[in-house]
């Protein structure tokens, strides 16, 4: 029975060790790209206390030689001598083939992962790692995608200045770059620069015509095969007067304009997803996977280079842009969250104050709207020079616009006439750039040049300048209702979360008057002061799950995850419940799924659309109830049709007439005394711009009804998913 006992205990002991994992980096420390491989294993491992993680680094950028080879070779034989790794996760190519040549020797039992192979120049045999059962996760570098991003968007590109140096990786990439320049960059003068001599592509990059773009690749050895610091190639980056798009995300908040980037972090992070499957199910098959590339671009750069007009994707992750209210303000809001309930109260005041002050800055914002669409429709001011700065000719907008006659301009020197555009350099910039921006008397202008020759083969410059405010004011505008859309939201959850507070707020307040008389009647026993506590913190929990929910509630969701739909909406209910009570409105919520759903979006985005649709549900009840009709239910269904899942919201209000219907989605848009019209218009840019969905209302001869349909997730074990 005790030997039994013995082997049972041992094998229990074995189970539950952690498993011993090996990250084996052909880079340094200290290298981005291989820090963010390391972070993004670790945020995976990092969860659970089952795994032990050590790394090693081989250094290649600065040793590749065979004789440093054969040295680490022998160092991982006196190493691995008292110890075995489960699981060995290889990074980039040079360590790939270490481990390929060493296998047998050094990780003879031991399973392996390859990451950091670019998908499209391996530089392996990847067929043949498969059938070793060897994951691998590609490193997905976008060439011919970023190359023609930049066509696109410079058509005026006179050169493309292509930086890659002749590391092993790099130079597995390079023809690839080579054949997508063939195919694509027509009419265009392309350099490629794989030396990675740094003082020479400094003087290459100041000869650059304008209208130049510069790519990179990668920078870690010279010419020579010495090792170039990290911050020689941060400091050529920011010094180039040509904007620097990029394939990975390394240098990237560095001086980088962006591009759509492969990333380190992704390298990792898929790896280890891969180790968690392999080590739950050994019987799994290997597979060639590219990590995840996401548009990225650094506002700063953008605005440095003049590029405010660059189209960028809807999905790009734009950093350093200017915050908004609640990333400016989140220490102030996370402690006021922690006072006493009256300074809530406050808050709950501040914000139906700002909320009016939004709506009434709307108003004004739609007036000025209106005006600059009329002046929208005045022609461009058109006059042209010669050499010398002389006005040659001009046409009726530019004279009202300097409020002189075609007399008292004709053979006057620019300067003159628009002496009071000195401050901006005016004249000067004129016979230098091709075009250039300004801003006078509060409007914003863009002025484009063409130099021509006269019949005396002296240049001549033709100016045409262009009111371009509306165009700048559209973002702004943009951001602004977005903005607005989510404190209007946030404004009806804290009226909802006052009423949600009233019941145990009067339950304390019963509580201390109890303690008090029987404290005065000396009647205050033990047990009474346990029986009371245990009902003040009842109420205290409750008080603070519902902040809790409303705090996830503002917290912005800056990139799509999966979630638990069904949670989404219980989490609404259940700050919404009382608020609802009070109105004496009673809302049914029918679950006919036959088990979790997942979908991919923005969960917090996807609340605010439900909080948005219940609101209008409650405010058409009662806007019924005022015309003595009867009412007083919602009802919210959730269900599955083939791969989409529904969520029908039905209320029987005051319903939606056919002529309604046509316009509900539409900005500004309401029904309401006091609506601003933008609530179901958000709701809808966000459901099917934002989660790839539907959004329809239907007429009822009661009430109304709301049909979100999104697209169910079809494979559900492939990412960490958010509940």
């Amino acid at each position: 029975m005790k030997i039994l006992l013995i082997l049972l205990l041992t094998i229990i002991s074995l189970y539950a060790s952690p498993k011993q994992i090996l990250l084996l980096q052909s880079y340094n420390k200290g290298l981005k790209w291989s820090d963010d491989i390391s972070k993004g294993v670790e945020d995976v491992l990092s969860k659970q206390d089952k795994y032990e993680l050590t790394t090693e680094y081989m250094d290649s950028k600065k040793n590749n030689s065979l004789e440093y080879q054969n040295i680490v070779y022998e160092l991982f034989v006196h190493k691995l001598k008292s110890r075995h790794y489960d699981v060995l996760i290889v990074a980039d190519n040079y360590a790939i083939d270490f481990v390929l040549k060493y296998k047998e020797k050094l990780f003879k039992n031991t399973q392996i992962i390859f990451t950091g192979l670019d998908k499209d120049a391996p530089g392996i045999d990847v067929e043949k790692a498969i059938k070793n059962n060897i994951p691998v996760v590609f490193e997905n570098k976008q060439v011919t995608t970023n190359i023609n991003f930049i066509i696109d968007s410079f058509p005026n590109l006179k050169t493309l200045y292509i930086i890659n140096d002749l590391t092993l990786s790099s130079k597995l990439i390079n023809n690839k770059i080579k054949t997508s320049i063939k195919k694509i960059a027509k009419n265009i003068e392309v350099k490629f620069i794989f030396h990675g001599n740094v003082e020479q592509i400094k003087k290459d990059v100041k000869k650059l015509p304008k209208n130049s773009v510069i790519l990179f690749g990668s920078l870690f050895i010279n010419d020579k095969g010495e090792y170039i610091p990290y911050h020689k190639v941060n400091n050529l980056i920011k010094e180039s007067p040509h904007p620097v798009f990029a394939l990975t995300d390394s240098h990237f908040g560095r001086g980088v304009v962006g591009g759509l980037l492969s990333s380190g972090y992704e390298q990792g992070y898929d790896a280890a997803l891969w180790l968690e499957r392999l080590l739950l199910n050994k019987n799994i098959k290997a597979k060639a996977k590219p990590s995840e590339v996401k548009w990225q671009f650094d506002y700063k750069i953008l605005k440095k280079y003049h590029l405010d007009n660059l189209k960028i994707p809807n999905d790009a992750i734009l950093i350093n842009s200017p915050r908004g209210f609640f990333e400016s303000n989140r220490e102030l809001i996370d402690i006021a969250f922690i006072v006493f309930p009256i300074v809530i109260l406050f808050l709950i005041l501040l914000v139906i104050g700002v909320v009016k002050k939004m709506k009434l800055e709307k108003k004004l914002l739609i007036q000025q709207k209106l005006s600059e669409a009329q002046l929208s429709n005045i022609e461009s001011l058109v006059f042209w020079i010669d050499s010398k700065g002389i006005i040659k000719g001009c046409n009726n907008s530019f004279e009202l616009f300097v409020n002189k006659i075609q007399s008292e301009i004709l053979g006057e020197n620019i300067k003159d006439i628009l002496n009071y555009f000195h401050e901006f350099n005016f004249k000067d910039k004129l016979f230098t750039l091709d075009y250039f921006d300004f801003e006078y008397d509060q409007r914003v202008y863009m002025v484009k040049n063409r130099f021509i020759k006269d019949e005396n083969n002296e240049t001549e410059i033709v100016t045409i300048i262009t009111d371009i405010t509306d165009k700048k004011q559209a973002e702004i505008n943009k951001q602004f209702i977005i903005q607005q859309s989510k404190l209007t939201e946030v404004g009806e959850m804290l009226s909802a979360l006052v009423h949600q507070w009233k019941t145990p707020l009067v339950t304390l307040s019963a509580v201390a008057h109890k303690m008090y008389y029987y404290n005065k009647n000396n009647k205050l026993t033990t047990k009474e002061i346990n029986k009371y506590f245990e009902v003040i913190m009842e109420q205290v929990i409750f008080m603070g799950a519902t902040m809790d929910s409303f705090r996830a509630f503002i917290k912005p969701s800056t990139k799509p995850i999966k979630f638990d739909i069904s949670n989404g909406i219980k989490e609404i209910l259940n700050i919404l419940e009382t608020s609802l009570k009070y109105s004496n409105i009673n809302i049914e919520y029918v679950n006919i799924l036959e088990k979790k759903i997942f979908i991919w979006g923005y969960p917090n985005e996807f609340k605010q659309v439900i909080l948005n649709l219940i609101n209008n549900s409650k405010d058409s009840i009662l806007s019924a109830r005022k015309k003595n009709i009867d009412g007083g239910n919602i009802t919210i269904i959730l269900t599955q049709i083939e791969e989409s899942v529904k969520i029908k919201i039905v209320d029987d209000g005051i319903g939606l007439s056919d002529k309604i219907i046509e316009k509900v989605f539409e900005p500004y848009f309401t029904t309401k005394k006091d609506g601003d019209g933008i609530g179901l218009y958000m709701a809808k840019l966000i459901i099917e711009k934002k989660m790839h969905g539907k959004l329809n209302a239907y007429v009822q001869e009661i009430g109304a009804k709301f049909l979100i349909t999104l697209p169910k997730l079809e494979n559900e074990d492939d990412e960490n998913i958010t509940t």
